[in-house]
């Protein structure tokens, strides 16, 4: 097995060479060239103290709901700061490389480009429809962009629970406690997947960067929220229109029966229309049974879930080789 890893990394890394030769050209005899290439390809060069000041003010104000409904003892503040566990660790990890605009960094490095080549080479040969342009209404825009975007997270979330991107969403599910900041907990090959679908929306919407960041800031606000340690139902909007914390509670829970359920991340119309949607009253304790991740340290569980998801990615390509002799 460790032989056909090596081998798939080989072949990832000569195919993106084969698709960047022109780039490699110039980057060899031109240093600016690969600095600037680098920091535009990892979106370090998009840092912006304003983003950063926006996140972090996002942050305290769902804290700040947190504290007002669950205290000070019970709530992430508290944890993140006097009380931090292993799972804890690996939350404060991938927030501070979200927020300090790093994490696209680590997507780049650990897929070997392979996400920045499909991506680029999607933008570069399919058509756009850019259906926005169509429509003169800003307000029936905005709820179309955000319908759409919804939905999109919803398929991208339903696939990430089926192998073998489940290799790489399970680290997200081992988080043992919600902080706030659990938000953010993904394993970087399962935000490069993400990446390849928002282009195709983009390409089909044609939406301005304006909206993207509007919905990106409004959608993180409420997805602190939905990790927030509260048991908030919602009644009647938590059964019909919106995912409740206690939804995403269930869709934490570590039973099996539970898994694969309420996979929305802000609609719940869409696990009404699928059959994903599911109330119980049950006892939840979240996390993943039998979970190799929060042992060792979070660098050591961004290998881990490479490792699994490419044995997995294997195992399904060998099986399906076997069928077709």
């Amino acid at each position: 097995m460790k032989k056909k890893i090596i081998l798939f990394i080989s072949l990832l890394s000569i195919l993106v060479i084969i698709y960047y030769r022109e780039k490699f050209v110039l980057i060899f005899s031109n240093p600016e060239v690969f600095l600037n290439l680098f920091l535009e390809t990892s979106k370090i060069a998009a840092f912006s103290l304003y983003a950063l000041a926006l996140n972090l003010a996002i942050f305290i104000l769902a804290a700040i709901i947190e504290i007002l409904s669950i205290g000070w003892t019970k709530s992430s503040i508290n944890r993140i700061l006097s009380n931090r566990s292993k799972s804890t660790y690996g939350d404060l990890w991938c927030w501070a490389l979200s927020i300090l605009n790093l994490y696209d960094l680590f997507v780049l490095l650990f897929s070997f480009g392979f996400f920045y080549a499909t991506t680029s080479l999607v933008m570069n040969n399919a058509s756009e429809i850019h259906l926005i342009d169509k429509i003169g209404s800003p307000i029936i825009v905005f709820i179309l962009v955000f319908t759409i975007s919804d939905f999109k997270h919803y398929i991208w979330h339903y696939f990430m629970h089926k192998r073998p991107f489940w290799e790489l969403h399970k680290y997200h599910h081992s988080a043992t406690e919600f902080n706030l900041i659990t938000t953010t907990r993904g394993h970087f090959l399962e935000k490069g997947f993400l990446t390849i679908i928002d282009v195709f929306v983009f390409l089909f919407l044609g939406v301005t960067p304006e909206y993207f960041v509007f919905i990106a800031f409004g959608r993180e606000f409420y997805a602190f929220v939905l990790h927030a340690d509260v048991n908030w139902s919602l009644g009647w909007l938590g059964k019909y229109f919106f995912i409740s914390p206690k939804a995403h509670k269930i869709h934490h829970s570590d039973n099996e029966k539970h898994f694969g359920k309420n996979l929305g991340t802000f609609f719940n119309w869409w696990d009404h229309i699928f059959g994903t949607y599911l109330d119980t009253d049950d006892e939840i304790q979240i996390g993943v049974k039998d979970s190799t991740f929060n042992k060792k340290g979070f660098w050591n569980d961004m290998i881990i879930g490479t490792k699994e998801f490419a044995i997995a990615t294997l195992q399904m390509t060998g099986k399906k080789e076997q069928k077709s002799m």
